[in-house]
Formats: C-alpha cells, structure tokens, sequence
C-alpha cells in the first residue's frame, strides 16, 4: 500500500511539475524593436554614393555592379592563405581598381567629391560637420555653373 501513495504522489507530483509555468514572475520577453536591423554592405555603400554623389540611374547601375565585383574580390582576397600585409595590399589595389572604374562614368564635379570622399575615409582630413559638407557641396555646384 505504502508503494502505491509513493507512485501515486511522484506520478502526480511530476504531472504537476510538468505544466508549471516557468517564466512565471520574470519579465516578459518580447522581440526589441529597437534592435538593429541587418543591413547590406553594399546596398548601405550604393545609397552613401548615391546621396553624396547625386548620381543619375545610370551611374547609379553601374556603379552598383562596381561595389558588387569589388565585394566578391575583397571575399576572395580575405580567404586567401596569405600574409596580412599582402591582404592589405591587395585591398588597396582593389579599392584604386574600384575608383578609376567610376571615375570613368563619374562627371568632373563628382570626381572631386568621390576624391573628397576618398580622403576622408583615409583619415587624411578632420571631420566636418553638416554645414561644412553642405557647403562645399554648394560651392562645387556654384563653380560649375
């Protein structure tokens, strides 16, 4: 009989147990909005060239397709089995490779902010603030007219 209620209460016990709610008393955990969302490297670089650039749809499609190559030889240059500095080279020649090809498409007032742009992704010059890059952007605009 005593095996009987020790069955009894480990069944009932268990069953018990088993449908508890754990999450009971802990805060709720609901998806954050504000979590970044993924964004693709290449579309992000297109719209920055896009915006700074105010390139028209043709240069927009083909400098599209520059990104593009210049993403898949970046890929291929990082899987190789060689040393970093011949990584960091090969980077550079890469990128140069990207800028002489949209500087084929580019007009001469873009050419100077794709330059412009260039050296302040190197670090050669300090950062601007809005109004200055507003600015410059007037002053280009205002030349070539």
């Amino acid at each position: 009989m005593k095996n009987l209620y020790c069955i009894l209460f480990v069944f009932i016990t268990s069953i018990s147990l088993g449908q508890m709610n754990r999450g009971m008393g802990r805060t709720p955990q609901i998806p954050n909005s504000n979590s970044q969302k993924k964004v693709d490297p290449k579309e992000a670089a297109l719209n920055y060239l896009k915006k700074e650039l105010n390139l028209d749809t043709f240069q927009e499609a083909a400098t599209k397709t520059f990104i593009e190559e210049n993403m898949k030889e970046r890929e291929f240059i990082l899987g190789l089995d060689i040393s970093d500095a011949d990584k960091i080279e090969k980077l550079t020649v890469s990128n140069d490779k990207m800028h002489a090809q949209m500087n084929t498409i580019l007009n001469e007032n873009q050419k100077v902010l794709l330059e412009k742009l260039k050296d302040k992704k190197s670090g050669d010059k300090k950062k601007k603030s809005k109004k200055d890059k507003k600015e410059e952007k007037d002053e280009l605009i205002l030349e070539e007219n």
